[in-house]
């Protein structure tokens, strides 16, 4: 009887060791590295309050592509002019919205993020005016 005791006693414990040692942890999945920058564009340009993007291609007459107002408006310059001596770039939208871009080389942070940027940059879109930071993307 008291083998019997000690046997249902023992045998819980038993039990779950079994199920522990057959339960081997699962690894977890390393999240994917982030995209590379998309190729093709000469400047990536990204300010806040409000959040806006500005993404310059490259060539001699490049497209300007705008997010702007966290991506609720968006623009396009087909065919911009390269202004090297201010280091930027100036065109219009179709409906005729003067766009121009003017970037300066030094650190910049974005306010909202950990991340350095090389570049500083204003944005203006016909009377209004963005500020905040850019990156050169390698194709």
């Amino acid at each position: 009887m008291r083998s019997r005791l000690i046997l249902l006693c023992t045998l819980p414990a038993l039990l779950l060791a079994a199920c522990a040692d057959q339960t081997a942890p699962t690894a977890t999945p390393k999240p994917a590295a982030a995209a590379p920058a998309p190729t093709g564009l000469a400047l990536r340009a990204i300010g806040t309050e409000p959040g806006w993007v500005a993404e310059v291609g490259a060539g001699a007459q490049p497209k300007i592509a705008l997010q702007l107002d966290y991506g609720q408006r968006k623009l396009e310059v087909p065919q911009a002019t390269v202004i090297e001596e201010s280091n930027g770039f100036a065109g219009d939208t179709r409906d005729g919205t003067a766009v121009s871009l003017t970037y300066k080389r030094e650190q910049c942070s974005d306010g909202m993020s950990d991340r350095d940027y090389p570049a500083s940059v204003t944005l203006q879109v016909g009377d209004q005016q963005y500020l905040g930071c850019a990156e050169f993307p390698t194709p």
